[in-house]
């Protein structure tokens, strides 16, 4: 059966490449497609549904890890997270036709998997074992913030996962950011997905939330693609990972920081920075937003990194601006709230100095239109 599987994955994922690069309709695309449809027929005699799906780094196939995936698994593990998918299941019955319209999905740039009779695609929850399909959401109030409610809890289970000396685990994250793509896309009011702190125990797991669904709907506005929207996504959701090296006492602290304290919560983007670098299978831009998303757009800021005048990295500066705009629209310990409107008057009279002026109008164009939707 392993055999088997190996000749389909690398069969479809050489279809795949080769629709790239010349077209569905090619001769060398309808020899593969008819070649994975024969052992696609042959895997389902012994065992349908064939699940393929993502669990942290792992390529999984009706739930055991593919010891060896090979450079065609890792490519198609790749293609997944582009598509912001991290499941899929092939079903009894399936025909040629249904595979070759797959695969040219799968190919084509900024396109999103479609619907076939028997091939679904979606988002695993490792906790239920089961596929998830994004257009099930219910983008209803009511549904929205069981959803948002539900994200924020998947973030703080993945966080409660590490400490200094234990590696965090990524795949509830992996699950979160792929679900915000997926809804954000069918929601078009972002402000709906934003969640609110109900508690200051909650502040750190729904502000990273938030900042994650800011991130990658700035950075989608922009033109991104799915890959750098979920290297975004993650490394927004990890930005402030390094407060979990803080005490509580001071995180949570009601009165006046002192300058220690003060001090203390500036080194969380280093104490976040070192920890990120040391974790294999995160995006490169995870260690990078974790020590500069306090950087200023004019290079002042924190941390002082001794060095000569170098920019900070352009998802630095989008996550900066998520930051910013949910750190004051959420209600702290040491601080009130702030209205949106206000909110968006600050982050304009930071433009040029603080926050990138091209990306201030095009966030604070987004969200005066959200705010007019309602």
């Amino acid at each position: 059966m392993s055999g088997r599987i190996q000749a389909f994955i690398t069969t479809m994922m050489t279809a795949i490449s080769n629709c790239t690069l010349y077209s569905r309709d090619h001769a060398s695309v309808d020899t593969l497609v008819k070649k994975a449809h024969d052992l696609l027929e042959e895997i389902l005699e012994e065992n349908s549904p064939l699940s393929v799906m993502i669990v942290d780094s792992d390529l999984v196939i009706n739930k055991s890890p593919l010891k060896n995936p090979g450079t065609h698994g890792l490519n198609l593990m790749k293609k997944m997270k582009k598509k912001g998918i991290t499941g899929i299941e092939f079903m009894k019955g399936i025909n040629k036709n249904e595979i070759l319209r797959f695969i040219a999905d799968i190919s084509e740039q900024g396109k999103k998997p479609g619907k076939y009779p028997h091939i679904k695609t979606g988002v695993i929850d490792v906790r239920l074992g089961g596929l998830q399909v994004g257009d099930d959401i219910d983008l209803d109030p009511d549904g929205l913030a069981a959803f948002r409610k539900e994200q924020v809890n998947k973030v703080r289970e993945s966080f409660s996962t590490f400490s200094p000396f234990r590696k965090l685990h990524s795949s509830g994250l992996e699950e979160v950011v792929t679900n915000f793509i997926i809804t954000f896309r069918r929601e078009a009011n972002i402000l709906n997905l934003i969640s609110p702190v109900r508690t200051y125990s909650e502040y750190t797991y729904t502000h990273a939330t938030n900042v994650a669904v800011l991130s990658m709907f700035q950075a989608e506005t922009l033109g991104a693609d799915d890959n750098l929207l979920h290297d975004i996504g993650i490394a927004a959701l990890l930005h402030d990972v390094g407060k979990l090296f803080i005490s509580q006492e001071i995180l949570e602290k009601k009165g006046t920081l002192v300058d220690e304290e003060w001090d203390e919560i500036r080194k969380h983007t280093l104490y976040g920075a070192r920890y990120l670098a040391t974790v294999d299978g995160l995006p490169r831009l995870a260690p990078i937003v974790a020590l500069e998303h306090h950087l200023r757009y004019d290079g002042k800021g924190y941390p002082d990194l001794k060095r000569e005048k170098k920019a900070q990295h352009l998802v630095s500066q989008i996550v900066a601006i998520s930051d910013f705009f949910d750190a004051l629209r959420s209600r702290r310990p040491y601080k009130r709230d702030w209205s949106i409107r206000d909110i968006l008057v600050l982050l304009r009279e930071g433009a040029g100095n603080e926050f990138n002026p091209d990306l201030v109008e095009n966030f604070s164009r987004t969200v005066v239109t959200a705010l007019k939707r309602g």
